[in-house]
């Protein structure tokens, strides 16, 4: 049976009138609803490419969309934060980011660089196993930090999440600004914040709310 949620109680970060249909699909995969939509919104809701779900199904049946270079073979599949979506036929690229309290998707032209924060690591027998934002694991002789934005583009490369560094803000009021991580100040039993400055002004921020970004495409 097909589950569905009713759209005033679906996620604040849906870009989707609550007001329209009843129901919106539920997400199915690794992503977090939290920062994730299904398939089937970012067709109908957001790029308008179908009008409702039977057509977003046909178009993902026809194997027309890609996250992160893998076709999308599910309306309920999830597309979250950093994810890039591809469309080929159109020639289209686009990278999930958040702005202010929804998810928005930011039309880009390096498609090639998919990236993925490291929220916690392990070691099995000889590998680092990484575990990204994003719900997937990622395992690898190489060490990389704890808090670093890994870029997969053939090989990979580590972007550390340290004081100089550009960074996106993916959570709280700030939401969706780039600005520079200034200062990083580790509060013991709380959690760790870093001040940044953007060219409007300057705040404090939870550590775990900043993306290290460099020069990715993100606005």
């Amino acid at each position: 049976m097909t589950k569905h949620q009713k759209r005033l109680s679906a996620p604040k970060h849906y870009p989707i009138s609550r007001k329209d249909n009843t129901y919106v699909s539920t997400i199915k995969g690794s992503r977090s609803f939290e920062n994730a939509i299904p398939t089937v919104l970012l067709l109908r809701d957001v790029l308008e490419y179908a009008d409702n779900e039977k057509e977003a199904k046909k178009i993902v049946r026809d194997g027309k969309v890609y996250r992160n270079g893998d076709r999308i073979r599910d309306v309920k599949e999830g597309v979250g934060l950093l994810d890039v979506v591809t469309i080929p036929e159109t020639e289209e690229a686009f990278r999930a980011v958040r702005r202010g309290k929804y998810l928005e998707f930011v039309e880009i032209e390096d498609e090639e660089r998919v990236a993925a924060k490291v929220v916690d690591k392990s070691v099995e027998g000889d590998e680092y196993v990484y575990r990204l934002h994003n719900g997937e694991n990622y395992a690898t002789g190489d060490e990389f930090s704890t808090g670093s934005t890994l870029v997969f583009n053939g090989g990979v490369e580590e972007l550390e999440l340290e004081e100089g560094a550009t960074v996106l803000v993916v959570d709280g009021q700030h939401a969706g600004e780039t600005a520079e991580l200034e200062e990083i100040n580790e509060r013991g039993m709380n959690k760790n914040t870093g001040l940044v400055s953007t060219e409007e002004n300057s705040f404090e921020t939870q550590l775990e709310n900043l993306v290290a970004v460099g020069d990715l495409e993100v606005e």
